[in-house]
């Protein structure tokens, strides 16, 4: 029984490597699927103000009756907790309409200074890659590792985040190739040109772009942490090897979990758009690791039109081939010890680039300050803006802030560096109420949004980026949970049906 399971007793040389297969498992016994799971699903659906952790990927509820009732603000009041108050007293519709507005006069204010501001940050992104590539024939060491690891991160979390999300299309130069249509899309030399990495950037966009930003902290989003690693989160082992756990999986979640689940959820938006219906074997949001792969799993490929083969062919295998093969090949007309050598530092360089990313993007929506919510509402109404800024958090922005809370103002090259070393993910508060705009822009919004936010009662999370790992390794480690926005503060007509 599952209380049986909780009070189990392993042996002390088998729980961390219970715990990685239970991870690539879905037969876990305490899987998303698991009836143990599906048990405390219903208890975090239920009403309760602090209910459980919401654990399992669920379609995107429909709203009750009960739910689009708006009580008045004394009986909401009373009705929660205090760290909650605050959102009777938010004018929701006047929060939405100042975010709107201020969206409008950013986008309305870019234009060449953006680009040269993406051109910088490309021939950083460069500089770094040259830097690794050039040393990489050396004894495996930090500068070569480091150098290859920040050209990869770059490539990622800054120009291709911004350029897929559309923003730098107004600023086109003609060729297309830094648009959301262009860049790194159609072909594997495009690809290898643009932005090479684990995930394929057709089924990056569909994870990313359109679930995650437009679900983000509900059932249908695809990256919540807290029910993403319901496994560990659960599983009878000490802090301290969860702990262990945590970094096994920040030092391959890229090629472990993200790739192979990106491309699953692909896959389904091809089906749709061929106007196929998904198999109903197929839970369309229960995460997708490469561990599905495995003889005996029950993998919901092949009810998707794909096998391993297929991913490979198609996602992982091109940057395989290129980035471990391709790119260090010349070495062996010189010395095949200078090859050898470069694949080790490409190696360490990757699981360094997985430990940077998990560190700046696993964090950007994870911690018991920030909320969770069981309804989904129409993107760009006064709902959705608030959502993205209580369950999104900032890290040191380029600006920074004074003791006195007010923020300082943006300061060129030094700006820059601090929020390259983020990833310029550390605008996400930002980038989420608009993720059409340039990372130029982010840095311009930040301290306005920062303003509008005190003005209105909105909270606005900001702390360093290691203080919110360890936040999100608490939630990982089944510690603390997902604060949950109150149902009965849902504005009626932003509610999706």
């Amino acid at each position: 029984s599952a209380s049986k399971m909780n009070n189990m007793e392993i042996p002390r040389a088998a729980p961390l490597l219970l715990l990685l297969l239970g991870l690539a498992s879905p037969a876990s016994a305490l899987s998303a699927s698991s009836p143990l799971v599906r048990a405390r699903v219903a208890a975090a659906t239920a009403p309760a103000v602090h209910a459980s952790p919401l654990l399992r990927r669920l379609h995107p509820p429909v709203a009750s009756a009960a739910t689009l009732q708006q009580p008045d603000a004394a009986a909401s009041t009373a009705a929660v907790a205090p760290e909650d108050e605050w959102i009777a007293r938010v004018d929701l519709a006047a929060f939405g309409k100042e975010c709107r507005e201020l969206g409008s006069r950013l986008e309305k204010g870019q234009g060449e200074a953006d680009v040269k501001h993406l051109k910088r940050m490309i021939l950083w992104s460069n500089l770094c890659g040259a830097v690794g590539v050039a040393t990489m024939w050396m004894k495996p060491n930090f500068i070569s590792v480091m150098g290859l690891s920040l050209w990869t991160m770059s490539r990622w979390t800054m120009i291709a985040h911004h350029t897929c999300h559309g923003g730098y299309n107004k600023q086109d130069d003609g060729t297309g190739r830094f648009t959301s249509l262009g860049f790194a899309l159609g072909s594997v030399q495009r690809r290898a040109m643009d932005w090479l990495d684990w995930m394929l950037p057709e089924a990056w966009n569909v994870e990313h772009n359109n679930l995650h930003h437009f679900r983000t902290g509900e059932p249908g989003d695809p990256d919540l942490v807290e029910r993403n690693l319901v496994t560990m989160r659960d599983f009878p082992l000490p802090a301290k090897l969860k702990y262990v756990a945590v970094a096994a999986v920040a030092a391959m979640w890229k090629w472990f979990y993200y790739a192979p689940n990106t491309y699953k959820q692909l896959r389904m938006h091809e089906m749709r758009r061929n106007g196929e219906e998904i198999p109903s074997s197929v839970d369309k949001h229960d995460p997708f690791t490469i561990g599905k792969f495995l003889p005996g799993m029950a993998s919901e490929a092949p009810a998707l039109g794909y096998n391993f083969v297929d991913y490979m062919r198609k996602v992982a295998g091109p940057f395989m081939l290129i980035r471990f093969l391709l790119l260090p090949a010349p070495l062996l007309l010189v010395n095949p010890l200078f090859f050898r050598r470069a694949v080790v530092n490409l190696l360490l360089a990757d699981v360094m680039s997985n430990l940077h990313s998990f560190v700046i993007i696993a964090t950007n929506h994870c911690g018991d300050d920030l909320y969770a919510f069981q309804n989904s509402v129409t993107p760009k109404s006064p709902s959705f803006f608030m959502r993205q800024v209580i369950t999104s958090v900032n890290f040191r922005t380029s600006n920074g802030i004074r003791k006195d809370g007010t923020a300082r103002p943006v300061h060129g090259i030094t700006a820059d560096a601090n929020d390259f070393m983020h990833g310029w993910l550390n605008y996400q508060i930002e980038h989420h109420l608009w993720p059409d705009l340039s990372m130029l822009s982010y840095q311009k919004a930040a301290p306005l949004v920062r303003n509008l936010c005190a003005k209105h009662g909105v909270p606005y999370v900001q702390e360093s980026v290691w203080l919110r790992l360890g936040k999100t390794i608490s939630i990982i480690a089944g510690r603390t949970s997902m604060r949950r926005y109150p149902a009965a503060f849902n504005r009626p007509q932003d509610m999706v049906a």
